[in-house]
């Protein structure tokens, strides 16, 4: 059961992306505590937007409120300067006739109500197969050195942010199962054209694309105890936005295959039962295929989500001995251990091969 403190931020945030105020809380709200919650789940800026909605009575006090606008303002510079950086960083690539697609992110953001309010990272690009030229590129007329040293993406950084130019969409070192869903990706990729972004020579992917690339990608921090409210966000909004422009039966075909209908559910229910988002969202529009509400799935989803739990780093790039990587395949094998109910909820493997998967990976 949800304790008052994340039943109140679901509620606001819930007004905040729907325009509804029919269930706003009616007690008194802990403000310093939801402030907290909300910085620690990525959603800090997207629930003040609803607290105008409130009772002058029942808003923060004063200097809280303040200090939660300016926080806000901050978020929305930032935004602006990761904007201009893609442009930026898109025009040079344009220059040398290299097509970048965008990943996550921007694009995520302008599924959300207000696009500024989403917290902006890293810029995650893919290249279509000019990786390598590009980063030569980048070397050489930027003047910006490159790191090479993780097998997934090449890193950079591009008036201080982070660039992470990809050559593979997921992880297959982690998970066996990846490399098939790769191709996957790899396959609507070549078939669907890609979307066009507002921003010049900025594409994103297809809504098939994202309909199983934004799962994945939201399962991975899932099972590997990363996942925040503002990941669920990213999947509903996109939903919310792109579901008639859905091949469902593709999408339907590769969830079950991959056994990822049951996360598919919980998330769609979650988005459904405490976020306000329309059932419609979550199926085609003949409702020849739709989610199936999983309400027992959906709240132990949730409560994991609120949940305190330790997060280990991607990989073994920075760590330099022997000791500390068996230290840190340990670790990563004990994590898999205690989350294998949430493995069997995202990745098509025996428990057993992807445990030694996962450890003589990582300690090679």
């Amino acid at each position: 059961m949800l304790n008052k403190g994340v039943s109140n931020l679901l509620i606001l945030i819930k007004s905040a992306l729907t325009d509804s105020t029919s269930s706003l809380p009616r007690d008194n709200i802990n403000w310093q505590a939801l402030y907290s919650l909300a910085l620690q789940q990525g959603v800090s800026a997207i629930l003040l937007d609803t607290i105008g909605l409130l009772p002058s009575e029942m808003r923060p006090p004063k200097p809280m409120l303040l200090q939660w606008i300016g926080l806000a303002t901050m978020m929305e510079k930032m935004y602006a300067k990761h904007k201009e950086r893609i442009a930026s960083l898109a025009d040079f690539y344009k220059q040398h006739n290299i097509r970048m697609l965008l990943l996550k992110g921007y694009g995520c953001s302008l599924c959300y109500p207000k696009p500024e309010h989403r917290p902006t990272g890293d810029i995650d690009i893919f290249l279509f197969g000019q990786q390598d030229e590009a980063d030569a590129l980048v070397e050489k007329w930027l003047g910006i050195r490159v790191h090479r040293e993780y097998h997934k993406h090449s890193t950079f950084k591009y008036g201080g942010v982070e660039v992470e130019n990809h050559a593979k969409f997921i992880d297959d070192v982690s998970h066996k199962s990846n490399i098939r869903f790769e191709q996957i990706l790899m396959s609507v990729l070549e078939k669907e054209e890609c979307l066009q972004s507002p921003i010049d020579n900025v594409l994103l992917p297809s809504p098939t694309f994202n309909a199983l690339f934004l799962l994945r990608h939201t399962g991975e921090h899932f099972a590997s105890n990363e996942i925040t409210l503002r990941h669920v966000l990213d999947v509903g909004t996109f939903f919310q936005q792109y579901h008639s422009q859905i091949d469902w039966t593709l999408v339907f075909k590769v969830y079950k295959e991959e056994r990822m209908m049951r996360f598919f559910n919980a998330i769609a229910t979650i988005c459904v039962d405490h976020i306000g988002m329309n059932t419609a969202c979550f199926s085609s529009d003949d409702n020849q295929y739709a989610y199936q509400k999983d309400t027992v799935l959906a709240e132990r989803v949730l409560s994991d989500i609120f949940k305190k739990k330790d997060v280990l780093p991607m990989s073994t790039v920075g760590i330099d001995t022997i000791g500390k990587k068996l230290r840190y395949a340990i670790d990563k094998s004990r994590r898999w251990w205690s989350n294998r109910w949430k493995y069997k909820l995202v990745y098509n493997e025996n428990l057993i091969e992807s445990f030694w998967w996962l450890a003589r990976n990582r300690i090679s």
